[in-house]
């Protein structure tokens, strides 16, 4: 037996030098992941206080460091085409009988990391984005529902410290039940932008509402 070792020495060396080396990747391979997972911003677009269009819209930073929030797109399909509006000052915000306060003057700012933020009723939001865009009133959520079928946020932001272009949207269908416009997810999670082509876009986009 210890002469059979003895012969074979090289070549159980070999194997477990290549053994160690598979695990020492396979270990690498996890870090890096852990890594990636913790630097890659992550920003979530939901509802709260029913599925009607008097929902609220809420935004929450998943992300491990803090995200400034720097626009907010709404894009209306109709029935006369696709419309791209910002909605990032908030009139609409602005006009409500609210709290005073900067927060609610504006859908920009700062958002630490696990902290949410309420962007308004839905009802709201496309009421503004509607009137924005066509210079008309919709007068409610029956007339949003017969204008408008479905419509998509955009979120847009800078990450942290390192200075990046990030972004997230989610898509809702406008739905009737029960003889009420109501909402339904689109999409089952919010997407992240996160290729450069996509960046790329947001960045001229908001550019120019700078």
């Amino acid at each position: 037996m210890f002469e059979w070792l003895s012969n074979k020495a090289t070549l159980i060396s070999a194997f477990a030098s290549i053994g160690m080396l598979v695990i020492w990747s396979v270990y690498l391979h996890i870090f890096w992941r852990s890594h990636q997972r913790r630097r890659t911003p992550k920003l979530l677009i939901n509802w709260g206080e029913g599925r009607e269009l008097s929902a609220r819209c809420f935004v929450t930073n998943m992300s491990e460091g803090a995200v400034f929030i720097q626009g907010v797109v709404v894009d209306l399909g109709t029935p006369f085409g696709r419309h791209r509006i910002f909605i990032s000052d908030a009139e609409d915000l602005t006009k409500a009988k609210r709290p005073s306060g900067w927060k609610y003057m504006t859908r920009q700012g700062p958002l630490g990391s696990g902290q949410l933020t309420d962007m308004g009723s839905f009802e709201e939001i496309l009421e503004y984005a509607f009137h924005e865009k066509t210079g008309e009133k919709t007068f409610g959520a029956a007339a949003l529902g017969q204008n408008i079928h479905q419509f998509e946020i955009t979120i847009i932001g800078m990450y942290g410290s390192e200075d990046i272009l990030i972004g997230a949207s989610r898509r809702f269908d406008i739905v009737r039940v029960r003889g009420k416009a109501c909402l339904r997810s689109a999409t089952v999670e919010t997407h992240q932008i996160v290729s450069s082509r996509e960046r790329k876009q947001l960045a001229r986009e908001l550019a120019m509402q700078l």
